[in-house]
């Protein structure tokens, strides 16, 4: 062979395996499970920023503000937006995800027609922390997912701390500090006020701002999904930050009833009158964080809250977790929270 033609062939091949390598790259972290998804618009804004006094030289400081971001389907199919709501130790790019690269649930809410926004809580994700907001907390660790993430479903060892899966979960996990969640909520509630009334999903630690911006801001929230909640029992958990009818005593204690459950006096108890007209969703998983949701169900109703939880085992679902949302079936298990949000009139 002559020279310039072995210098085409190793050209060629040379070429051929570079497409090649780039189409594997690209398969490997392709989504696309959704569905193909058209956008009238999307970008992100920024609520509920609050500026200091100015200094001696006029400039002032921002504090406090959240970072909302949104994409808006091009056949809006659905009355009510969604406000994504992420959990502790996270940030929005929980919903935008898997591990292993699938689509997310941000992906099926918008292919399913809903106007979708998602919120970094104040110090997490593009939400700046702040030297006000207390000490640096310790580092989220893989220790912490492995415990959070057992499933049957996760996408690789949910108990090896070097799984990359785990690894690549954890990389989202800021280490604090957190602005808390009486400023989260109130930030929620600006959102809220911006995009009218809106349905929230809240995950884990991020129930409680969802909790509370409910209660400052009643008329635009249209229902609440909840799953995995932390803070589940109001009146333990932030019944200060809630409004109670007559107002609970300022020495209130709960009682447990006979399923162990801390409630109200069965005596005339109070009712949660912002939440008269917002229905609650409870989720649960049969290995995630779910031990005190059958007593949040009684607290609710109690205060008169309408309220159902749904168990996923009880819908065929066995052996999912704490991330439902980024585990193998989370394509079949966002079909539920889609249908609870259709629920929600």
């Amino acid at each position: 062979m002559k020279p310039f033609q072995t210098s085409l062939v190793r050209l060629i091949s040379g070429l051929f395996l570079l497409t090649t390598g780039l189409l594997n790259s690209v398969f490997a972290i392709a989504g696309g499970e959704a569905g193909i998804i058209s956008v009238r618009d999307q970008g992100h804004f920024y609520v509920g920023g609050e500026m200091s006094a100015p200094a001696e030289n006029g400039s002032v400081q921002v504090s406090n503000q959240m970072f909302v971001g949104y994409q808006l389907p091009a056949e809006k199919q659905h009355s009510y937006p969604l406000v994504l709501v992420h959990g502790g130790g996270g940030q929005a790019t929980d919903w935008f995800g898997t591990p292993d690269g699938r689509d997310g649930w941000r992906d099926y809410f918008v292919a399913a027609g809903f106007d979708v926004y998602w919120v970094d809580r104040p110090g997490y994700g593009r939400s700046p922390t702040n030297v006000n907001y207390g000490e640096l907390a310790e580092s989220a660790n893989s220790s912490i997912i492995n415990f959070l993430a057992r499933s049957e479903h996760w996408p690789g060892d949910s108990q090896d701390p070097t799984d990359p899966a785990i690894v690549e979960w954890l990389s989202s996990s800021p280490p604090g500090p957190y602005a808390g969640d009486d400023i989260a909520a109130a930030d929620i509630s600006k959102l809220l006020e911006r995009i009218g009334p809106a349905i929230l999903i809240t995950h884990s630690a991020g129930a409680a701002s969802g909790w509370l911006a409910a209660n400052m801001n009643p008329a635009n929230v249209a229902g609440i999904i909840a799953f995995e909640p932390g803070a589940s029992n109001l009146i333990h958990d932030i019944r200060k930050g809630l409004t109670f009818q007559p107002p609970l005593a300022a020495d209130f204690e709960p009682t447990v009833d006979a399923d162990g459950c801390e409630m109200q006096s069965a005596d005339a108890p109070s009712q949660l009158i912002s939440y008269a007209d917002i229905p609650v969703h409870l989720v649960g998983s049969e290995l995630g964080l779910i031990a005190g949701l059958p007593c949040a169900v009684k607290v609710f109703e109690q205060a008169s809250v309408s309220v159902t939880y749904t168990y996923l085992p009880d819908l065929g679902f066995n052996g999912n977790g704490h991330f439902m949302m980024a585990e193998k079936n989370n394509g079949e298990i966002v079909k539920i929270f889609i249908d609870l949000a259709d629920s929600i009139p």
